[in-house]
Order: structure tokens, then sequence, then C-alpha cells
């Protein structure tokens, strides 16, 4: 294509870049006359047409000739970045809209990535989230917030400019431009502390903006540990910021609680005596704080049962046989499994896997903050090793059964009065339920399997961080919970399930094998005090 057609294209795309640039508002009462409403609806046709274009660019080959210069033309024209300015800037002016057209830019070159990060996007993300912040405050701080603290939602941009923020930091910036743009974002995370916590502690209220939340954090922390050691880091919110800690504090308890009950509680097998143990001594060790260890609620108590009824997972424990299962979903009212509760599964799974990865990726700072209290609960985080090592181990078994052994299921369920052997849709509907079983566990049992090694390696860098310094209450708190726990997974020896892979398997076995070996150093160094 000639030179002269490319700029004409580029100029043609900057005109509609320009008419983008005007606010488009959700709600028809924030225009101040019906001319500024027509222009908010042409702006936002524009948009659609400019996100159009770019995502058909997008879906073209990488090493296409023609995209790089027309994206390389259009991102150095002084008309896109003036309206690159003016769009970031409606972030700030309650735009609903303008983020997805924002990471559509990012998305398509690198060059609309540095664009958007030298026009001050950040700037207006962090302005507009500190006027939520302010007027949150006031809202809670008045008699409408008394009662209404709990129900009090996530602003409505937040996705997009959680979404934004993502693509920002997952786009090859320069290092410069990368820490700040993540120095920036741990602000912006400051401002939104209380809002990120409400939200954590509400799952599974909203596990799309959840999930999206914590993969912002982790890719924030990400960002700052490569750049670890420079001014702007060692000054940056992430070392000493209590609103963070905070927010960190809300990922641990979700993190706690989604590996604790990673199916419904009435499904999992029981934990091992010790680690039950040291928790009820723990427990009897407080003076003043009352405690109840048999009343237990969790947030499978909000998950509705909806979709076709499937099989009750395996989890670990010794009744999830096949007749068993499949009688459990069939007669037992009450106790059904559905694929909408695979579903929350799979997706509770990924939700502590991201958890996690901020978990590990915050290490660094924590080690800086002088605040050896700030620590991860040995006993939460070997109730969860136990429960997602457990599953994914009995899930992998499932489904080496049902690869090696496909009419085993089908034989059982004929000869039992779940379906009408006579009947071909029933035996249809059964197949097709097979499956779909297969589907979810694979995809639950992997990402479990992922879970339970992240546990051991969050462990395993508490267990050196604790050894920096001699505290022989904490020391006998982490031995006493994560030595049962190791015994009765054995991923010493067996890794953990579902990884599909030896080298991942190798590594989990590794690793468990370097935490008992720190747990034997404690043990030694305890003995010597």
């Amino acid at each position: 294509m000639p030179s002269r057609v490319l700029e004409i294209y580029a100029n043609a795309t900057s005109f509609l870049f320009n008419i983008s640039a005007t606010p488009v508002y959700a709600s028809q009462d924030q225009y101040s006359n019906a001319h500024d409403m027509q222009r908010g609806e042409i702006a936002l046709a524009t948009r659609s047409g400019l996100s159009s274009l770019f995502g058909h660019l997008n879906s073209l080959e990488t090493d296409d000739s023609m995209v790089e210069l027309f994206c390389s033309k259009l991102f150095t024209l002084e008309s896109v970045r003036k309206s690159a300015c003016r769009l970031s800037q409606l972030i700030a002016a309650d735009d609903n809209y303008v983020a997805d057209l924002l990471q559509q830019i990012v998305l398509l070159h690198t060059d609309g990535a540095r664009l958007l990060a030298k026009s001050g996007i950040t700037s207006e993300l962090l302005s507009f989230a500190h006027s939520y912040a302010t007027e949150e405050k006031k809202y809670l701080s008045s008699h409408m917030g008394v009662s209404g603290a709990a129900s009090l939602k996530s602003p409505p941009v937040l996705n997009g400019h959680l979404s934004l923020l993502n693509v920002l930091l997952s786009s090859p910036l320069q290092a410069s431009d990368r820490t700040a743009l993540s120095i920036d974002t741990m602000k912006i995370f400051k401002e939104y502390s209380c809002a990120g916590e409400r939200l954590l502690q509400s799952y599974p209220a909203d596990t799309e903006l959840t999930m999206k939340f914590l993969e912002t954090l982790y890719l924030t922390y990400s960002s700052l540990k490569k750049a670890a050691g420079s001014v702007l880091v060692d000054n940056s919110p992430a070392h000493v910021d209590e609103p963070l800690m905070k927010l960190e504090r809300s990922v641990l308890s979700i993190t706690y609680h989604l590996s604790a009950f990673p199916f419904p509680n009435d499904l999992l097998p029981p934990l091992p005596i010790g680690l039950i143990n040291v928790e009820k001594i723990h427990a009897s060790e407080m003076k003043t704080v009352v405690t109840s260890l048999t009343v237990v609620n969790t947030w499978w108590d909000n998950v509705p049962d909806s979709g076709a009824p499937l099989p009750t997972p395996p989890t670990g424990s010794s009744d999830a046989g096949v007749l068993h299962r499949y009688n459990t979903y069939n007669s037992r009212a009450g106790s059904t499994f559905s694929e909408g509760k695979y579903q929350h599964a799979v997706k509770s799974a990924k939700c502590l896997d991201v958890a996690l990865m901020v978990l590990l990726s915050r290490v660094a700072f924590v080690a800086k903050r002088n605040t050896g209290t700030f620590s991860v609960d040995a006993v939460a985080i070997a109730k969860g090793l136990c429960r997602c090592s457990d599953a994914s181990r009995a899930i992998e078994d499932r489904l080496a059964s049902m690869k090696s052994h496909p009419e085993e299921d089908i034989t059982t369920l004929l000869s039992s009065s779940i379906v009408n052997p006579n009947s071909q849709g029933d035996q249809r509907l059964l197949s097709q339920s097979l499956q779909l079983e297969k589907e979810y566990l694979v995809e639950v049992g992997s990402c479990l399997g992922q879970c339970a090694e992240k546990l051991i390696s969050l462990a395993l860098q508490d267990a050196r961080r604790m050894s920096e310094y001699e505290n022989d209450q904490e020391w006998a708190y982490f031995i006493g919970a994560m030595t049962p726990a190791l015994d009765h997974t054995q991923v010493e020896s067996k890794g953990v399930g579902c990884l599909f892979d030896d080298t991942n398997t190798e590594a989990s076995k590794l690793n468990a094998q370097a935490l008992r070996q720190e747990l034997e150093k404690m043990k030694a160094n305890f003995l010597r005090l």
C-alpha cells in the first residue's frame, strides 16, 4: 500500500479520534442540553466504529507490515496524541464508556500503549478513585452509612478502569514507564482499599470484579518487584501504607476461606487430627476472645443451585465412589450438585489461584516493612493445602478411571435406579452428563493442583522469613500446623494432583521437600532455645 494512502487512512482515523473525545454519559440528565446529548451519541457511535476497526486490525497477523506501518503512522500524529489526552481526561469526568476504547488502543499496538502511558491516564484514574473514596467516606460517616455499608456497591466504572490498568501493566512498556505506572496503580488501590475489602469479603457476590481486582493487584506487585531497589519503589505505598496492608489482609482472608472450602463443607474429607488439635490448642490459649469451631459458615451458603444436575465431585473422601456420587445427586433433596455449582467451583479455584499469586508477589515488600507480626496463618495455609491437595488428587484418580474404564459408570448406573435402561433418551443424557462432568473436573482439578503448589511455596517463603528472627511461639505454631499437613498430603513423594505435567509435579515435590527441611531447622533451633 502506498505511503500516501496510509497517510489518508491515518488522518481519517485521527478525525474519528477527535469526534470520539466528546463526553458520553450513562444518564441523559448528565448532559447540559440536547445538543451535547446528540454529540455524545455521535461520539459513542464513533467509539464503537474505532473499537471494531482496532479489533479487526488486532486479529490480523502480528507481522503484517501494513498494520505495523498504519499503527506507527497513526500513533505518532500530534492530533491523535491530543485526542488521547482528551479521552484520558474523560475518565475523571464520569464517562462510563471511554475505558473500553482506551483498552483497544493499548491492545492494538505498542505505540498505543506508550501513547496512553504518557497521556496522564493514571493521573485521571487516580483523580476519579480519590473522588470516589472521598464520597464513600462521607457516606459511611453519615447516618445513611450506619446500616448501608454492607450494601454499598463498587462504582460501576471500576471493572472498566481495572481492565484498562490490566492491559497497560501487561503491555511491553519501557522499564521507567512501567515503574511509574505501577506506582500510580498502587496509589489507586490505596484509594479503593475500603471498596476492595468489601468486595473480597462479599465473595461470591461479584466474582468477575473480584477476579479483575486481584489480577490487577498481582500485576502491580509484579511490576514493582521487577523495579525493586529504585528510589521510587522504595518510597512507594507498597512498603509502609496501612490501607494497602489492610487490603492485603483481606486477600489473605479470602485465600484462607477459598482454599479451605473448594467444595461445600459436607462433601469435604476430615482434616488431619494433628492439624485440628493445633487449632484447638491455639484457640484455648486465648483468654478474652471466644471462638466457635463447630459452626461453619462458608461462601457456598450463598451459591444458588442452578443448571443441570451433575454427579457429586470427588474431594478426597472415601465416599466418592461412582454409585454413591450418582445416587447422591439423584435422590437426596438439598444435597445435589449441579452444573452451576461446578461453575462456581471453577471460578473460586481460579480466584484462589490469583489471590495466591498476589501473596507470593508481595513477600519481598513484607520483608522490608519490619512488621514481624504480619505473616500468613500456618493453620489456615495447612488446611488449604490439605483440601486442595486431597481434591486435586481425588479428581486425578477419577479422571484416570473415566479414561481407563469408561464403561464402568455406564454399567453401574444403568443397573441402578438412576436411569431407565430401556430409554435411549436417558442413556444419551447420561453420556452427556459424564462428558460435562469430565470437562469440569479437568478445569477445577488442574486449578486446585496449582493452588496446592502455590500454598506450599507460600508456606516455604514464610518459613524462610521466620527463620531470620527467633519467636518460639510462632515457630511452634508453624511446625505444629505444617508437619501434619505434609504428612497427610505426602506431596514430598507424590506431588500434587492434576498438574498433567511431570515437570510441574517434580517442582511441587522439591518445594515440599524444601519446606520439610525448613521445619527440621526450626525444630533444631527450637530445641536449642
